[in-house]
């Protein structure tokens, strides 16, 4: 199913369970006190698109969408239920004042449906597979609309601690029986390192063909270099600080 965007936009939306960190993600990758953080459910319910990074006539947009709510068995039924369940999704709207949890999955879905090239599903990798099984259910929801996903393992703690290895091992085995499913990435909000940040746009270009293939490699180059930029000048800065206080001088009595 096509996006909504032109040639030379990649549209990202970035979507998971409720509270397991998207917003916070998004905050990290654009610099930007964005949306509303807190530890909570359904923090985020209307869908908001920033720019992620521009180059010359070129885009990538990132979108945060609302989380998918506790409920989402109840939504699956209804879809399997439905002869056109992407169809059916678009243009229910009851479920706003009636259930808010259903209400913010739905919004989750119309946004991929309408607006994305490419999902960003991030799951919380804290936990092993078998302890989040509405994360299979996530998935079936979002192969109905067909969109290729890119998987990226958050709150994934301490690197290298044999526990969280181990999560990380199992969900990337989990997560290969869905088709749908074409990479798995560990992307973690806070303990990821900045030189990772770019492999977004490396890997949906894998997915995508043509100009928009072309034009995530563009912006990935541009990720890449805008980090070099920011580093050199933390670099310098850094020098030049130490180097006053290497020269610094202070007369003495005789």
């Amino acid at each position: 199913m096509a996006s909504s965007a032109t040639e030379n936009e990649i549209v990202l939306s970035l979507i998971s369970h409720t509270n397991v960190g998207k917003t916070a993600l998004a905050r990290t990758l654009l610099r930007e006190d964005v949306g509303e953080v807190a530890d909570s459910a359904h923090v985020t319910i209307v869908p908001e698109a920033f720019p992620l990074i521009e180059k010359d006539d070129l885009v990538a947009r990132l979108w945060d969408t609302p989380g998918f709510g506790s409920n989402l068995a109840k939504l699956a039924k209804r879809l399997r239920s439905n002869d056109n369940p992407v169809g059916w999704i678009l243009h229910q709207v009851w479920d706003r004042a009636t259930d808010k949890s259903l209400w913010c999955s739905q919004e989750a879905i119309r946004n991929v449906q309408a607006n994305a090239d490419v999902v960003l599903y991030l799951v919380d990798a804290s936990q092993p597979p078998e302890s989040l099984s509405y994360v299979d259910l996530e998935i079936e929801v979002i192969e109905w609309i067909g969109k290729p996903v890119l998987v990226f393992l958050n709150q994934t703690g301490e690197p290298n601690a044999d526990k969280d290895r181990a999560n990380e091992t199992a969900w990337r085995e989990h997560l290969a029986k869905f088709e749908i499913v074409r990479s798995v990435s560990t992307l973690d909000a806070f303990t990821r390192s900045w030189t990772q940040e770019h492999h977004i746009l490396e890997k949906a270009a894998e997915v995508l063909e043509g100009k928009k293939q072309k034009s995530a490699l563009k912006l990935r180059e541009a990720w890449v270099d805008r980090n070099i930029e920011i580093l050199n000048k933390a670099v310098t800065a850094i020098s030049e600080l130490a180097c006053f206080s290497l020269t610094d001088t202070e007369p003495l009595p005789e």
